[in-house]
């Protein structure tokens, strides 16, 4: 299985994104699902089966308490990539800390720095002038949402074509 540890957005969340990206939508090509729509904190990569378990166990020691992130935008990667940005939370990456220090042999010295963001689009360079203009002309609200659970998917499609999906959370609470 191919795993890996984040946060997965309120369906709400995921479908006020996606309607304020409608009218940048002139063709199906490269756009994630809305389903789909997640914040990673750490790739595990593929995984065996028999080690699933001790992942989830060390997940649900983490204790954490829910916080607020909010989108700040629209950016792009390599002008491949298009995704919503968050505004700096302190509290994003005291998790991201948290999760590495709990689970230190999927870190990899050569990924980049992490960057909070849920990828909405990856296309062909071509199409970046237009979305340019379009995030430009549309915009993308502020949205705001509460982060009460961590959790781990597992990449792979099914037959409505999502490719993520939760198979276990771990529920934060007040400390």
């Amino acid at each position: 299985m191919r795993l890996f540890i984040g946060i997965d957005l309120p369906v709400e969340i995921k479908s006020e994104i996606f309607k304020s990206l409608e009218p940048l939508m002139l063709s199906s090509k490269g756009w994630e699902n809305a389903h789909d729509y997640h914040q990673t904190l750490l790739f595990i990569g593929a995984t065996e089966h028999g080690i699933v378990a001790e992942i989830k166990n060390r997940m649900d020691e983490i204790h954490f308490e829910p916080f607020d992130l909010e989108t700040s935008g629209i950016s792009f990667f390599n002008r491949r990539i298009m995704y919503v940005d968050f505004i700096p939370s302190d509290k994003l990456n005291q998790l991201k800390d948290e999760i590495d220090a709990r689970f230190p042999e999927y870190i990899r010295p050569e990924e980049k720095e992490f960057v909070p963001h849920i990828t909405v689009k990856r296309w062909q360079r071509y199409e970046y002038e237009h979305l340019s203009e379009g995030i430009l002309k549309h915009g993308l609200p502020a949205i705001k949402f509460e982060v009460n659970s961590l959790c781990l998917f597992k990449s792979e499609r099914d037959q409505n074509n999502f490719k993520y999906h939760v198979i276990h959370q771990t529920s934060f609470h007040k400390i």
